[in-house]
């Protein structure tokens, strides 16, 4: 009896623990659609077998499924993925979307973008690609996080179009930036080992420790960033709620809004 693409997403799902990341995974794995992964009569090539059974192998307690698979999605992107980098999250997408329906409604596009933090690359590779007029920058501290940043460019052949540079924050460079943005690492030091397991055991902690208050990193971009963007510049942030007090004592401007669950998650900052 041939073993059904259904049969096998059961067994999957006895491995991960959610259905989600069980229906990621097969749908990484087999290319198919997810209705496909739901079909009693359709068999499984055994070359797709054989690679189920050496993906689960592999498989480590709490392992994330996007780093299992080398697979992640941010907007209509795949990004390659892996340990030395943070998976992408929704609520970074809606950053990207919140800063293309601001720039679009000003029918302005900046010069020159600065992407601070930029692990996988995925906002980088979004922005080159939505804004082709604009030089593109982007910093990490990390030279194994931009050694995956490279391999993503290099798909989606923007290597020599976004500028990768090792450094800590902001590049050296007199160029002034219309936009700033940045998915800072904004968790409070002493929350890191409150996290999932998935999380914590994974994700490098560079990408995610903000120090106390989880606010070191955010308050240094924004006290440095007037020296680096042009005039009426924006700067925009994924923060933590509990950060929007401490933003506005620094920079009473600051407008906020929140992500799709309701939450305060971005703030932005122009600079006149």
């Amino acid at each position: 009896m041939s073993i059904t693409y259904k049969t096998l997403l059961e067994q999957a799902d006895n491995h991960f623990q959610n259905r989600a990341d069980a229906e990621f995974f097969m749908q990484a794995l087999t290319n198919k659609k997810r209705h496909e992964l739901f079909m009693d009569n359709l068999a499984i090539p055994k070359h797709i077998f054989n690679e189920f059974n050496k993906y689960l192998s592999r498989c480590r307690p709490d392992m994330p499924v996007q780093y299992l698979v080398n697979k992640a999605y941010f907007l209509s992107y795949e990004l390659y993925i892996d340990e030395r980098a943070m998976i992408p999250r929704p609520e970074t997408e809606e950053l990207v979307m919140k800063i293309a329906d601001r720039l679009n409604k000003s029918s302005v596009s900046p010069n020159a973008i600065l992407d601070i933090g930029m692990g996988s690359g995925a906002i980088a590779i979004a922005l080159a690609n939505m804004f082709p007029d604009s030089n593109v920058f982007a910093t990490d501290i990390s030279s194994k996080a931009i050694d995956v940043a490279k391999l993503n460019a290099n798909k989606y052949g923007l290597v020599r179009k976004i500028n990768l540079i090792q450094a800590d924050l902001f590049p050296a460079t007199d160029i002034k930036f219309g936009l700033i943005i940045s998915n800072p690492p904004y968790i409070p030091h002493n929350e890191i080992k409150t996290l999932p397991l998935s999380v914590r055991n994974y994700e490098p902690s560079l990408a995610l420790d903000g120090g106390k208050q989880g606010f070191e990193i955010i308050e240094k971009i924004i006290r440095q960033a007037p020296d680096y963007l042009m005039p009426k510049g924006l700067l925009a942030l994924e923060i933590d709620p509990r950060q929007e007090k401490l933003i506005k004592n620094l920079v009473s401007h600051a407008q906020f809004e929140k992500d799709n669950q309701g939450f305060i998650r971005y703030a932005f900052i122009k600079y006149e």
